[in-house]
């Protein structure tokens, strides 16, 4: 879905055809978009169901804008719809949500392996132990190490503060060091 046809699509059902959206609509879905497709597409394993997804949700967003923006925390509350809207169309297509794009992590942890089945075993329990965490803390692992957002970038699309994402990420380094009992493979995380 393209940015037009959402934009024809959330004008369409919130605001009548002939209404432009809010200028600071559009400002928030430049901003985000990208890292909601990112997020979305480790719980789909899919781009196009992303895509849908995330569209899905900028027009849910869209209906109800006004009261978006008078929240507490519209960025928190925009990533809430997002992920529910990418488990809904995971659960519509009986999919499980995947989480982690582990094919693609492992071809990059293999292709300079010394030891390529040991490194295979050591991505599936990483990705393992990434499932396994708190979903805060899986939101926060897979926008930093996984898809290389900043501290910043990431607290902006969470809706938090950046030193709330480094302490995220710490607790979330030290349950994969629990989880792993292998202080090595978490250690690449924190570099």
């Amino acid at each position: 879905m393209t940015r037009d046809h959402l934009h024809r699509r959330a004008v369409r059902r919130p605001t009548g055809p002939s209404m432009e959206l809010p200028a600071d609509f559009r400002a928030f879905h430049e901003l985000h978009r990208k890292a909601y497709v990112h997020r979305a597409e480790t719980i789909l394993n899919n781009r196009a169901d992303a895509e849908e997804a995330v569209d899905t949700a900028f027009e849910q967003l869209a209906r109800c804008w006004p009261r978006v923006l008078r929240m507490e925390n519209p960025a928190a509350f925009a990533w809430a719809v997002m992920k529910n809207r990418a488990l809904d169309l995971a659960r519509a297509r009986r999919r499980r949500p995947y989480v982690l794009e582990a094919a693609a992590f492992e071809a990059v942890a293999l292709r300079d392996a010394v030891d390529p089945i040991g490194q295979f075993e050591e991505s599936l329990s990483l990705c393992q132990a990434v499932r396994d965490l708190p979903e805060r803390q899986q939101d926060v692992i897979i926008l930093l190490y996984f898809r290389g957002y900043s501290p910043a970038e990431t607290a902006l699309h969470l809706g938090i503060t950046a030193a709330g994402v480094r302490s995220i990420a710490r607790s979330a380094r030290r349950a994969l060091h629990q989880a792993l009992d292998c202080k090595g493979i978490a250690d690449d995380l924190a570099h």
